[in-house]
């Protein structure tokens, strides 16, 4: 399987994003990744440039306000030079790696500098009550020296020791001979909830990496409310 044959990303408007960051938002870990990023690319008034298409994907149709889209999609904002990259269909592990290098060829080809990734790290409801409380740490993973400075810069702690898994570590460990500087955030999650209260603090966390990002936090953690009570 060749990514350049499998995996093929039709341009549906040209963008400068030179020097900019790109959003891995394809859920492989959970759907935090997803859901920060979905929150983030209607925040910051992006605009769909690009759509991938495969014939390993599941063959889907997302229809919105009457408007039918293919389900894997890349957004961008020029003037924030940020680019997000979204899902809607889970993938299968076996195209990790095409899926993630082929998200680096792109962020090359567009000479972009940065791309920031996340990984769950799943508490069971026991943890989380052993713990007393709900209260979302973030650290993170940087490939060069340049990405570890950022997450310092930014006051997120650094992972020491550990294992990534998924698209992000793909990104993680084939980013380097490129020359783009690579993070990846690790969150904690609650075990069998979709925690829009660590996609808050996900995507708060990310704003503080790039100038210009924003999320709207209180709509999230409204639906965050609305869960909690159903459980």
């Amino acid at each position: 399987m060749s990514n350049s044959q499998t995996f093929v990303i039709k341009t549906l408007k040209k963008m400068n994003l030179k020097g900019g960051t790109v959003i891995d938002g394809f859920a492989t870990t959970g759907i935090t990744n997803t859901i920060a990023s979905e929150c983030i690319l209607h925040s910051i008034n992006t605009q769909l440039i690009a759509t991938i298409e495969s014939s390993y994907f599941s063959q889907l149709s997302v229809v919105r306000n009457s408007i039918p889209y293919f389900p894997v999609r890349i957004y961008a904002n020029e003037e924030l030079k940020t680019s997000i990259f979204i899902s809607e269909i889970s993938m299968d592990p076996s195209v990790y790696f095409f899926i993630g290098t082929t998200m680096l060829n792109w962020a090359k080809e567009n000479e972009c500098d940065l791309i920031i990734s996340s990984s769950n790290i799943v508490n069971t409801p026991e943890q989380t009550n052993a713990a007393g409380s709900k209260e979302y740490s973030i650290s993170g993973v940087g490939n060069t020296v340049g990405a570890r400075n950022r997450l310092k810069d930014a006051k997120i702690s650094l992972l020491k020791n550990g294992t990534i898994g998924g698209i992000p570590a793909v990104l993680l460990n084939q980013s380097s001979e490129l020359g783009i500087d690579t993070i990846i955030l690790l969150v904690k999650i609650m075990e069998g909830i979709p925690d829009f209260r660590a996609a808050a603090e996900l995507s708060t966390t990310i704003s503080q990496l790039v100038p210009g990002v924003s999320c709207n936090v209180p709509l999230l953690l409204q639906e965050a409310e609305k869960i909690e009570k159903e459980i």
